[in-house]
């Protein structure tokens, strides 16, 4: 044996080929470096966005597209005949539950017998979680805060409580988790009728555990009728998009089977925008 071999007992020609080992070297640490600029990205919109803010003027908006845009000047233009403020949310993901729960607990603040309702709602959700397969521990903290929030808002609620809350990530993310299963416990549910809008071949409770579930995953129309019909409460969303069709377009998802009609009216309305939700307020 060679002497420049002897510490290994492995001469080159033993090893093989290593360009495969590199590859995986680089992928992983392209995973990390990855990972890294994720977190750095939601550390920097955590500093900068409020899960909820104040509402603000939807004249604001205008400053936000270059004053040639026609498109987006346009809509807004027409926004603001109806709807005389907006309240953002923090665009990590949950924009949409988060929205949806601070803008039903505010329509209800005085509202107890609504709030009562929808406190048993979310009470029966465990049980009917459990029924699907869920573990009863796991459920229990989570509807916990839940119905403390809800108890809360019932006895003494103000805006600028609900504000706070909305805004402590304990408290919120908690809100926005429960509503979550609220969706996943609906399509499971009702499987037979969902099941027809699911791609890739993905079974309701597959799409349910890597595209509802999982927190900061965006929504789409399955979730937001999912909700709607779940929590029993009407919404309106006008979406405001980069189409060449000069109005807003405007989507009603009815909180019973009835459907809607002329008459619609809705609890919560939220503004879309291309991957991002927020509460509107009419004049």
């Amino acid at each position: 044996m060679a002497a420049g071999y002897e510490k290994t007992g492995v001469a080159p020609s033993d090893v093989g080929d290593t360009s495969s080992l590199s590859y995986v070297i680089h992928d992983v640490d392209l995973d990390r470096q990855t990972q890294l600029l994720q977190n750095e990205i939601e550390r920097e919109i955590a500093a900068s966005q409020p899960l909820v803010t104040d509402k603000i003027p939807t004249a604001q908006l205008q400053s936000e597209y270059a004053l040639d845009d026609k498109i987006y000047q346009d809509k807004v233009a027409e926004l603001m005949k109806k709807y005389k403020y907006i309240r953002r949310t923090r665009g990590d993901g949950n924009c949409f539950y988060r929205a949806f729960a601070f803008g039903y607990l505010e329509k209800n603040l005085i509202n107890k017998k609504e709030l009562d309702r929808f406190r048993q709602l979310t009470y029966d959700l465990k049980d009917q979680l459990v029924k699907l397969g869920y573990q009863d521990f796991t459920l229990e903290d989570v509807r916990s805060v839940v119905i403390e929030i809800i108890d809360n808002i019932s006895k003494e609620g103000t805006e600028q409580s609900l504000i706070e809350n909305f805004c402590s990530p304990s408290y919120s993310n908690y809100f926005v988790a429960y509503l979550r299963l609220f969706v996943s416990g609906y399509l499971q549910m009702n499987r037979e009728f969902f099941e027809n809008f699911i791609e890739d071949g993905k079974s309701i409770k597959e799409f349910c555990c890597t595209e509802v579930e999982p927190m900061e995953r965006e929504s789409d129309n399955i979730h937001i009728i999912a909700l709607t019909k779940a929590a029993v409460v009407p919404l309106r969303v006008i979406y405001m998009d980069r189409s060449q069709q000069s109005s807003l377009t405007i989507h009603d998802f009815a909180g019973t089977d009835e459907g809607t009609n002329e008459n619609f009216e809705p609890m919560i309305t939220m503004l879309y925008r291309p991957g991002h939700y927020d509460l509107l307020y009419e004049n």
